[in-house]
């Protein structure tokens, strides 16, 4: 499963070596392309140029409007899942740097379980340097504010069953890679380079990192809530101890205070005090609010983006009959 968003250059590639690694694997691979409403419509000749071998299919569902790459592979992942014709869903880019020579490696994690969620732990990453230390941020953020280190992307196999578990979970609208460590399902890390892209340059800015970040962080929401409470409640403690002794210190000791430093303390104290009670509340009345509402279930919402679903290369068995 493969989300497009005018990339199709580069998904013209990725097929053409998706197709030369299907032949070396003893399963049957089909390509669904979810076109995250591209502004640029795939060329009327995507297959015609050179036909693939070995690929069981082909097809593109076209969603009505730009949502999101991570929502694009929720709505991906919501249709694999409901047409229930397939064993196992790899969910990779279209861009090349999930190299399709990886596969063969994520299978045989896989091995003969039969359930399993295999994903590729990021080593040697091609992006600037700029953009590696923004992303060494977040994963430290990441786990600052959740408890939980995440060293993996959207690259990765999921057996049928978990694939179904993760579409009935809400936060799959975020974030693929937080949905699944919140959703404590069993991971099979495999060490993967990514490689570098087929065709252009990444569509991944600082401000789509930081959204993309946060995203997966905020899926951990209640966590995050529970830190700052403890938070709060250690400033209230340094508070409820630092001003009665800086008042002590003025009236008893006055000749080690300086004039004025024992209001500018108290007050400065009490202002960070208030600033983060008040924040940590906010937080609880919107974390309280937002679980008042219905949740929105991926595997239920989905077709709301869906516009229609195009063959591009016929199932083999459909072809011959079978």
């Amino acid at each position: 499963m493969i989300p497009v968003f005018n990339d199709w250059d580069s998904l013209l590639i990725l097929l053409r070596e998706v197709d030369q690694v299907a032949g070396s694997l003893p399963v049957r691979i089909a390509v669904s392309v979810i076109n995250d409403g591209s502004t640029i419509a795939p060329p009327t000749d995507l297959l015609t140029s050179e036909p693939l071998r070995d690929l069981d299919g082909v097809e593109i569902i076209h969603l009505t409007t730009n949502v999101g790459h991570q929502r694009a592979i929720a709505v991906g992942l919501c249709a694999a899942v409901e047409d229930d014709n397939c064993d196992a869903i790899l969910v990779m880019d279209a861009d090349g740097e999930d190299s399709p020579h990886a596969i063969s490696q994520m299978f045989q994690a896989a091995g003969n379980a039969p359930e399993f969620c295999v994903v590729a732990k990021r080593g040697k990453r091609t992006e600037t340097f700029t953009f590696q230390i923004a992303y060494l941020l977040y994963k430290l953020l990441f786990k600052l504010l959740t408890g939980h280190q995440i060293n993996f992307g959207n690259f990765c196999l999921l057996s049928q069953e978990y694939a179904r578990r993760l579409v009935h979970i809400p936060d799959l609208w975020n974030s693929l890679p937080a949905a699944v460590l919140r959703s404590r399902l069993p991971i099979k890390a495999v060490p993967i380079d990514r490689a570098r892209r087929y065709v252009g340059e990444s569509k991944m800015n600082l401000t789509s990192l930081v959204v993309h970040g946060f995203s997966g962080i905020s899926v951990y929401a209640e966590t995050i809530f529970v830190r700052f409470f403890f938070l709060t409640l250690a400033l209230f403690l340094l508070s409820a101890f630092s001003i009665p002794f800086v008042v002590t210190l003025r009236i008893f000791f006055p000749r080690y205070a300086t004039p004025g430093w024992a209001t500018t303390v108290s007050f400065g104290v009490t202002m960070v005090l208030v600033q983060t009670m008040s924040f940590t509340l906010s937080f609880i009345l919107m974390l309280l609010n937002s679980r008042m509402q219905p949740p929105a279930v991926p595997l239920i919402s989905y077709r709301f983006y869906v516009d229609q679903r195009q063959i591009v290369l016929a199932p083999r068995c459909v072809e011959s009959g079978r």
